[in-house]
């Protein structure tokens, strides 16, 4: 019989006192495909980084097929494109140059890695659909645009494995579709592949095995088939929340207003003749392609995009730039995005994550009075994240990360509240708590809700508008507006 591709006996890995393995016994088998099935904080990422060697295990041991090691092992995550983003940013020299803008490394050098393009990379590309984004920096495409350029960083460097972490996560409709058609080819194909997910649904059937994970330990093993049959649904979240009492808008004056908004960067058109109103009443969900721009319109909306000068883009009745400082802008607008999580927080207290979406920073700048620490502490125990108030934000699971930057978000009780892709990393039973939440903040606050979603599954009850980003004659994207 052939020697695993990995074994791991009797490992313990812990962090600081806490232990995430202990006494942990499992194996890859040779030739196999499988699955790690699990929730947030069940252990599959830093199982993954233990087989890389990205992580070094306490005690026990870790031994390797013949053929195979950590460094030709692939492991594509988030933390992965974390890593690369900070990499860009601490290089970004746009401050010296003369055009103030540092494109940074390309998806193009990100795939190659510093080998020649060639046929077969030209054919990669164009399998995932990135081929239009080769020259285009890393730090300035969309989520789901980041999944395919790893993916295909992986399979261009030839792995004699692949570890995909949670590799759905931030695609679109037809994304998600073709990344259904390509983990198929590689289930079929003669490179291992262990796949770690949060949703049976997400696992081929073609895999060999199942291994359901949670709190540290392998609890058991089974079929695609019958993971997918064991899966169960999750009702929403109903935990009262500590909304503030805020100040009511008048019922026929809009909120939030575009008008014939254009948005072209460095020559590329992105939004096309935008034309859209958000009244007292609504919530609306915003989808769209990857690279539809529906990040750009959400900047332009909170002071993050700068493209909304001399634009007619009208906030609580007011034009954007006639006289209002970005600091006033961003008071209005609690935010959650993925670019907010891949910011420099590290060694920072999740407490003070949290605190600091009173001042609209990244990062805490300033101390908060103990009024202000009670309120903290009532959004974190209300989202059951209270037990995390002291640990560090880069040490917790995505997931966790996320459900932070939500407390952070909610925290001043905003005018408008802003999810991009709040779902991604979640499992169901986290997406569960979000998505109860907003429902929760549209019923019982005056906070308005724009959320962003790929998945109709992933949209709250409260949403009652939807604007779809479509593409435009003119170039880029425009919006068809409907109700519900």
């Amino acid at each position: 019989m052939s020697a695993p591709i990995v074994r791991f006996e009797h490992i313990r890995f812990a962090y600081q006192l806490d232990p995430i393995l202990d006494d942990f016994n499992w194996q890859w088998p040779q030739g196999q495909h499988i699955a790690i099935l699990g929730g947030n904080g069940a252990g599959k990422t830093t199982l993954a980084k233990l087989i890389t060697d990205s992580l070094r295990h306490n005690s026990g041991e870790v031994s390797y097929a013949d053929d195979i090691g950590p460094a030709n092992i692939a492991h594509i995550s988030f933390d992965l494109h974390r890593e690369l983003m900070e990499r860009d940013r601490r290089f970004d020299d746009s401050e010296t140059r003369e055009d103030a803008f540092d494109v940074g490394t390309t998806v193009q050098n990100i795939i190659l890695q510093g080998q020649k393009a060639n046929a077969e990379f030209s054919q990669l590309c164009e399998r995932l659909g990135i081929g239009h984004i080769l020259e285009q920096g890393i730090r300035y495409i969309s989520t789901g645009e980041s999944r395919k350029t790893l993916l295909a960083r992986a399979l261009f460097a030839k792995p004699a494995a692949l570890i995909l972490d949670n590799p759905f996560e931030g695609l679109d409709v037809k994304a998600q579709a073709e990344m259904h058609s390509l983990l198929a080819e590689l289930v079929s194909s003669p490179t291992p592949l262990v796949l770690l997910t949060k949703d049976a649904n997400d696992i081929p059937d073609a895999i060999d095995t199942v291994f359901n994970m949670a709190h540290g330990k392998i609890l058991g093993e089974c079929s695609a088939k019958d993971a997918k049959q064991q899966a169960k649904a999750v009702h929403h979240y109903a935990k009262p929340l500590p909304i503030a009492d805020a100040p009511v808008h008048p019922s026929d004056t809009a909120l939030l207003e575009l008008r014939d908004i254009n948005v072209n960067f460095r020559g590329k058109q992105v939004l096309s003749d935008i034309n859209w109103t958000l009244m007292p009443h609504q919530h609306c969900c915003i989808s769209g392609p990857n690279g539809a721009g529906k990040s750009t319109l959400l900047g332009l909306l909170c002071g993050e995009n700068d493209k909304a000068y001399g634009q007619q883009v009208f906030l609580f009745g007011r034009q954007r730039g006639s006289g209002e400082s970005i600091w006033e802008v961003k008071s209005q607008f609690g935010l959650l995005n993925t670019s907010m999580q891949m910011s420099n927080l590290k060694r920072t207290k999740v407490i003070d994550v949290v605190a600091s979406g009173l001042f609209d920073s990244v990062g805490l700048y300033t101390d908060y009075s103990e009024g202000q620490r009670q309120l903290l502490v009532a959004w974190l125990d209300a989202l059951e994240l209270l037990p995390l108030k002291d640990q560090r934000f880069d040490r917790l699971s995505f997931g966790e990360q996320r459900m932070i930057l939500l407390a952070r978000a909610m925290v001043k009780s905003p005018r408008i509240l802003i999810l991009d892709e709040p779902c991604i990393g979640l499992d169901n039973e986290q997406k569960s708590k979000l998505l109860g939440a907003v429902d929760q903040i549209a019923a019982h606050g005056q906070t308005r809700i724009l959320f962003v979603s790929h998945r109709s599954e992933e949209v709250p009850d409260c949403i009652n508008q939807f604007m779809d980003l479509v593409p435009s004659d003119k170039g880029g994207y425009t919006a068809h507006i409907r109700e519900r």
